[in-house]
């Protein structure tokens, strides 16, 4: 059986074999919300930026109709896309420096500013810019050279019926700066379903965005050389893993050795920490801001950590 390489589930759609992993830089602004097929990502990586965070929306099993509001890069952006092995990557643009920095990294660019990209791009009428730039993702797809190629797997995942270990959990909030993230385990849909500023974060189309597996590592960002005011997040090196998955939670370490690789996660006997297959977001967040809501316990009963 050939599984998808950033789900783990089995191969539905042929194509896909030979399909390389899309990253679309997705806004995250009161603005862009409802976003267009976030729920669809077969990984989110939300990052902390100037005050609030974006998105790097991961996309190989399947192909979105549309996707956005798409926004800018950052320098951090460029230190995680190369675990991807030379993914495309969809952009609005950015200062010369961020510019200068995609150009020689191992992604193929397709920003909104390039030229020869056709039919790609538009901006709706339903939206006020910036927040309104939308993006087809065939025709992003269609962008890919000869030479692109299925990415390598991101996570390693549980086989049906294996234990995912930890302990059990209702949820979960965590404080991305200005951000206030939780997620709460429905177990009729198996999955964590997404609040944001505490309102029920929703795509287009008004569905819940959910995930199977929400995986928080606790990061350092420093100030980015190409803007003082960006923020970077260190995502090569180790730190504090929190996984949580099929309504539990394991405690471990994230290890990164080089911008190549994926994460290892790891518990505290230092055995793998496996995912449930199916969609993943990842949390990069900063350290002590992320608060347990254990079984039996409201939500609303459990405080944010803002310091």
């Amino acid at each position: 059986m050939v599984l998808e390489p950033l789900t783990g589930l089995p191969v539905r759609d042929e194509a896909s074999l030979l399909r390389p992993a899309l990253i679309v830089k997705v806004d995250g602004h009161l603005g862009a919300r409802p976003q267009y097929a976030l729920d669809q990502a077969d990984v989110v990586i939300e990052e902390i930026v100037e005050g609030i965070t974006r998105f790097m929306a991961v996309y190989q099993s399947s192909v979105p109709e549309v996707v956005g509001p798409v926004r800018s890069a950052r320098t951090q952006d460029m230190l995680i896309a190369p675990m991807l092995d030379m993914p495309l990557f969809a952009w609005s643009g950015g200062n010369r420096k961020v510019t200068a920095l995609v150009r020689k990294s191992p992604v193929v660019n397709l920003s909104a500013s390039s030229r020869g990209l056709k039919g790609v791009w538009y901006r709706t009428k339903q939206r006020k810019a910036p927040h309104n730039l939308l993006a087809r993702g065939a025709a992003l797809f269609a962008g890919a050279p000869e030479t692109s190629h299925r990415p390598p797997a991101m996570f390693g995942y549980r086989a049906p019926g294996a234990d995912p270990g930890g302990r059990d959990i209702s949820g979960f909030k965590v404080v991305m700066s200005s951000t206030r993230v939780q997620w709460v385990w429905d177990s009729k849909q198996a999955a964590f379903l997404r609040t944001s500023d505490l309102k029920p974060h929703t795509v287009d189309g008004g569905g819940q965005i959910g995930a199977n597996n929400v995986v928080v590592l606790e990061v350092r960002y420093r100030p980015s050389k190409a803007d003082p005011n960006s923020p970077e997040a260190q995502t090569v090196g180790s730190g504090k893993a929190l996984v949580f998955t099929f309504g539990r939670v394991i405690v471990g370490t994230w290890t990164r050795a080089k911008t190549s690789q994926p994460w290892t996660l790891t518990d505290k006997e230092g055995h793998l920490i496996a995912l449930t297959p199916g969609r993943t977001w990842v949390e990069l967040a900063t350290p002590a801001r992320l608060t347990i809501i254990d079984v039996g316990v409201k939500p609303n009963e459990v405080p944010w950590k803002t310091k």
